[in-house]
């Protein structure tokens, strides 16, 4: 097979189009899916003057060329062309020129403004004398499944804050962090999106307040650093972690990124204990919420000795862990999941150390009265106003 590569304006594709040169919809294509504004994104980057990916097309024994791949791409230039769509001037990041143009269709603009997207040149790459198989085999290449993560779509914003979060991403792996000792790796970028999220919630000084990726974008994007003081915090709480985890062989630790942030934020509130006592919590915590689930049969005595004294003391203490392992399965971001297992280790801490402190007394009071854990720790949040500040 093939692949020639040309250049082509907007102007002459889409009189390909119109005099049927070019087929956008052959037999093996699936139909138009983009949504409105995906096509207006696409406009808005053609009229920056930004490179989009080549259209792939099969020429055929008509003289006629099949869109292999770049069809939604093709379609949403037609319909612009056409005046279908109109312009989104307000896609960040902000351009001056473009937000004057917001609303427009096409024969609406400036003609140098017309002028532009007709001489915009697009990448095409015909392909000629190939085997009946070799198409396919192309098309599927390069239209696998590659959803981008949003740590991942974040990594292409240049500029200090995404430096700040690959620092501290550098620094976790370096300390030791990986599949091994954590139970998942950096991947698709999963550390670079637990920490930038700790550092966001760090920043601003709350857990009540929903991490959501928009919001971590719009600081990538916008290149707004994390503060000094956030940083610094941010790389003592990964230090105090991972010192905690590092030579720990009495069984397998398996986080996710949930339960790896609970534990930064339990850190972050508790710098000031010693790596013994923050050892002796993860590990108990950790195994405790695993036993439960049936895992670690084979461990030292002493592990399950202290799950039955704790279960024996506390009516509610297999719910909590059972709540714990359940919001750990929504996602580390949803700010009520994070106060929740927050206040669940530590109730737990507490528990493990024997202490009659005022959180536990008032947990137990609250749980006799609906024997509801959930109920209990909603009273908890409002009693002590918890994650109000970090």
């Amino acid at each position: 097979m093939k692949c020639e590569s040309t250049d082509l304006e907007i102007e002459t594709i889409v009189n390909r189009i119109k005099n049927e040169d070019m087929d956008l919809q052959p037999d093996f294509q699936r139909g138009e899916i983009w949504t409105l504004q995906k096509k207006q994104k696409l406009i808005d980057s053609i009229l920056r003057g930004w490179k989009i990916p080549p259209i792939h097309v099969i020429h055929n024994n008509q003289s006629i060329d099949e869109v292999l791949d770049g069809q939604q791409r093709l379609a949403a230039i037609r319909d612009f062309y056409d005046n279908i769509i109109c312009i989104d001037g307000k896609i960040l990041p902000e351009n001056s020129e473009l937000i004057q143009l917001d609303g427009m269709h096409y024969r609406d603009l400036p003609k140098k403004w017309q002028r532009q997207f007709r001489q915009y040149s697009i990448v095409i790459i015909r392909l000629t004398e190939y085997q009946p198989e070799e198409p396919a085999e192309l098309f599927y290449r390069l239209n696998q499944p590659t959803a981008l993560t949003s740590a991942e779509q974040r990594n292409a914003y240049i500029g200090v804050t995404r430096d700040q979060v690959k620092e501290l991403s550098n620094k976790f792996v370096a300390l030791g962090a990986s599949k091994e000792t954590i139970g998942f790796s950096n991947s698709r970028l999963a550390y670079d999106e637990i920490i930038s999220k700790f550092c966001f919630s760090v920043e601003t000084g709350t857990l009540k307040k929903k991490i959501t990726s928009n919001d971590i974008s719009i600081q990538y994007r916008q290149a707004i650093p994390f503060s000094d003081e956030c940083i610094r915090i941010v790389a003592k709480t990964l230090e105090k972690f991972m010192e905690c985890i590092i030579g720990w062989d009495d069984f397998k630790y398996s986080f996710n990124k949930a339960t790896i942030f609970s534990w930064f934020v339990f850190i972050r509130r508790n710098l000031s204990l010693s790596d013994t006592e923050l050892k002796n919590v993860i590990g108990y915590f950790e195994f405790c919420r695993a036993f439960i689930k049936g895992k670690y049969k084979k461990v030292d005595q002493r592990y399950i000795e202290v799950f039955s004294s704790l279960q024996k003391r506390n009516s509610f203490f297999e719910i909590m862990l059972n709540t714990f392992n359940q919001r750990s399965s929504m996602g580390s971001t949803d700010a009520l999941s994070i106060i929740y297992r927050d206040i669940i280790i530590t109730v737990f801490r507490d528990m493990l150390w024997g202490n009659e402190t005022e959180l536990i007394q008032y947990t137990i009071n609250t749980f006799k009265e609906l024997e509801n854990l959930n109920y209990t720790l909603e009273k908890i949040v409002e009693k002590y106003n918890w994650g109000e500040k970090f």
